[in-house]
């Protein structure tokens, strides 16, 4: 794949060409599986590790301030906001920070063995680093406020995060014939495009989900400004040629909002709200070096359950 040749592209039908071969006109699916596997699971866990904790941070921000999760950053004896269900959850990275900005139970489910290994393994290194972080502050505050040693023992065996995560293998499709029932919100981050059959994702989500539970989609919408789209890319994604493939295959089975109103509308589903992919609050600002351009190429809807 010749990068400058990707570059020159006038659309993406004309890219996917290039790479697929496949002559697309309207949304198709031309990814090989829907889910991420041996290296390309790797290389993104990497990218995400290395770029993208910042973008992770935001995307929890505006998930809370859409949805109206009240119930962040209380006392976990305070209100709870219930089971938060992160479809697509990938190696966790998004599962990690909604659990540490809400007092919720996260379940992240993935297709991708490998995905939900590398996931598992992010978690152990997360919590070692909270004992590590909580430990440390310990040592500082006066001897009558210290924890007592069975304090320190149950912390070192099982930090509170490892409670309140469980990363499951499983298909989205299935969801109804699982024990994940009754979920308060669904996040579903960049994975809808993923789904061969989006309308099937989309109708198991909203069967799990409480009476006036929400479902949170993040994604990219395949009628965005192509040159934007390729300045997306980035240089981190270009170092890895297998991650744009992926990206510009992921590309042409994006929705455009118009189509994904017409797919929920055909669903029966009508309390929802579509609106652009500008991070609230506003004061975030992106600082890393992976520009995800989100306001420009992303939407947000919110479902409601009624």
């Amino acid at each position: 794949m010749n990068r400058e040749e990707i570059e020159n592209t006038k659309s993406l039908a004309e890219a996917v060409h290039k790479i697929f071969g496949n002559h697309i006109d309207s949304r198709s699916y031309v990814l090989k599986t829907e889910s991420m596997t041996e290296s390309l699971a790797q290389e993104y866990d990497a990218i995400g590790k290395n770029h993208r904790q910042e973008t992770y941070q935001r995307i929890a921000e505006d998930f809370k301030k859409r949805t109206g999760c009240y119930g962040v950053n209380f006392p976990r004896t305070a209100f709870n906001v219930g089971t938060i269900l992160d479809i697509g959850c990938g190696s966790g990275l998004l599962t990690l920070e909604l659990a540490e900005q809400t007092n919720g139970n996260i379940i992240g489910l993935d297709l991708s063995e490998e995905m939900i290994s590398l996931a598992k393994d992010n978690l152990a290194r997360r919590s070692q680093e909270k004992t590590k972080e909580i430990k440390e502050f310990w040592k500082k505050i006066p001897e009558y406020c210290k924890p007592s040693q069975q304090d320190l023992e149950k912390l070192e065996k099982n930090h509170p995060l490892l409670e309140r995560i469980n990363y499951v293998r499983g298909s989205v499709y299935e969801l109804e014939e699982t024990d994940i029932q009754n979920i308060n919100y669904v996040v579903c981050r960049n994975a809808l495009h993923r789904f061969q059959y989006p309308e099937r994702a989309l109708e198991q989500m909203y069967t799990v989900l409480s009476h006036n539970g929400k479902i949170y989609i993040r994604d990219l919408r395949r009628d965005a400004n192509w040159q934007i789209i390729l300045k997306r890319i980035g240089e981190q994604r270009w170092q890895t040629q297998t991650l744009v493939q992926d990206y510009i295959g992921a590309m042409a089975s994006m929705f455009t909002t118009e189509e994904l109103e017409q797919t929920l509308l055909s669903l029966g589903i009508k309390e929802f709200n579509l609106s652009s992919g500008e991070y609230l609050p506003k004061e975030i600002s992106a600082k890393e070096g992976l520009n995800e351009y989100a306001e420009d190429t992303e939407y947000v809807c919110i479902i409601t359950k009624t």
